[in-house]
C-alpha cells in the first residue's frame, strides 16, 4: 500500500486546508486531483526552501483570490437568468438546460464569466419554473442564482 504524500498547498482547498499548509495526501488523490489543476506542489527540499521564500507571498494571493470571490459573491447572490427553451403544454422541457446552458446565461446576461465546473446543478432542469442553482466561485464561498426557465 502506498503511503501519503506531503504536497504545499498553493490555493484553499475545501475540506483539506489552506494555501500555504503542509498536507498528507494520498498519492491518488495528488495524482488525480491536486496537482494536475495546480492546487499543490509536491514537498521536497527544494520546494520546502521554496516556500518558506514564497509562503508569505502564497498567503497573500490566496486572500485576493478569496476577496475577489467574495466581490463576485455580493454581485451575483438573489441575481436572475432567464433562459427560454421549447416546452410542451405541461411545462416540461423537450430538451434540458445544463450547466453550460446557466453559463452562458449568466456570461450574457450579467456580463459575467462562470465555468461549468463552478455550476452546482446535480441534475439538468427539465421543466419551466424558477430554480435555486448554486455556483461555487472559491473553496467554502458560493453564490445563489435564480434561473428563470421560460417557454418559447
Amino acid at each position: 500500500m502506498a503511503s501519503a504524500l506531503d504536497l504545499i498547498l498553493v490555493d484553499d482547498v475545501e475540506h483539506l486546508g489552506k494555501a500555504g499548509e503542509l498536507v498528507k495526501v494520498k498519492p491518488g488523490y495528488a495524482r488525480n486531483f491536486l496537482l494536475p489543476r495546480g492546487l499543490a506542489h509536491v514537498a521536497n527540499r527544494f520546494t520546502l526552501a521554496e516556500y518558506e521564500v514564497r509562503k508569505s507571498k502564497l498567503e497573500e494571493e490566496a486572500q485576493q483570490r478569496r476577496e475577489k470571490a467574495e466581490q463576485l459573491k455580493a454581485k451575483l447572490d438573489e441575481q436572475f437568468v432567464k433562459i427560454e427553451a421549447k416546452a410542451g403544454e405541461s411545462g416540461k422541457l423537450f430538451g434540458a438546460i445544463t450547466k453550460e446552458n446557466v453559463s452562458n446565461a449568466v456570461e450574457q446576461q450579467l456580463s459575467i464569466k462562470i465555468a461549468k465546473d463552478q455550476i452546482d446543478l446535480k441534475t439538468p432542469i427539465r421543466a419551466i419554473g424558477d430554480f435555486e442553482v448554486k455556483l461555487n466561485l472559491a473553496a467554502q464561498i458560493s453564490a445563489t442564482i435564480i434561473v428563470k426557465v421560460q417557454a418559447i
